[in-house]
């Protein structure tokens, strides 16, 4: 979020429930709210433009976004990692954001939590309104479909070197970038070759082939 504040310089809103950790259930982070004030005003941000909602986002309205911060260009979802949560933050993110805006969804492809995975399939696949127009490593962009083909294609034309291929998610068009060669997952998988397990990660690979 700070990183957000820094490039647009706009008025936000940070949603965590910081120091009421007994809402945290599944005990995906430990925000500190004096921490996250400190590295806002460490990196040059202004907490005048920063609203804080110190709440689980199951309880947070799109009304109280609304009128902090407006309709939302950007909204980062990158809370509670349960069903519930995800399901609940892409619902939140859809009724708050500009209609022009873009909804960052973090660790839809995380195995370690695939409660995320679930909630956002059930919000694509019940009738949500915004859908899938790029795949980063561990994210997936959101917009609505009005405007996916001019994010896509802005996306793909200033950073092709990082452009992987193009593909469908939901029956969406979609923008795989950064994941190959060139990405982060690109270069750690060199990485893991060039170190001591890539023979143990070359033999498993064998073992796991599927049989003719």
């Amino acid at each position: 979020m700070i990183l957000l504040h820094l490039a647009s310089g706009a008025n936000c809103v940070a949603i965590d429930v910081f120091g009421d950790q007994h809402l945290n259930t599944d005990k995906s982070g430990r925000g500190d709210r004096d921490r996250f004030l400190g590295n806002l005003k460490r990196w040059g941000g202004d907490p005048s433009k920063v609203a804080i909602l110190q709440k689980s986002s199951l309880d947070v309205t799109p009304q109280e976004i609304l009128s902090v911060a407006g309709p939302v260009s950007v909204f980062s979802v990158d809370g509670g990692h349960t069903v519930e949560c995800a399901l609940n933050d892409l619902r939140l993110a859809e009724a708050s954001l500009d209609p022009k805006g873009v909804v960052v969804l973090d660790d839809f492809f995380n195995e370690v939590w695939p409660e995320v995975c679930v909630g956002a399939v059930q919000y694509f696949v019940g009738g949500g309104r915004l859908k899938p127009f790029a795949v980063a490593p561990n994210k997936i962009l959101l917009c609505d479909p009005l405007y996916n083909a001019f994010y896509r294609t802005n996306l793909r034309d200033r950073f092709r070197f990082y452009h992987d291929k193009d593909a469908e998610l939901f029956g969406s068009p979609v923008s795989i970038m950064g994941v190959g060669r060139h990405g982060t997952f690109g270069r750690l998988k060199k990485r893991l070759a060039a170190s001591p397990a890539g023979p143990f990660l070359k033999h498993l690979k064998t073992a796991l082939r599927r049989p003719a």
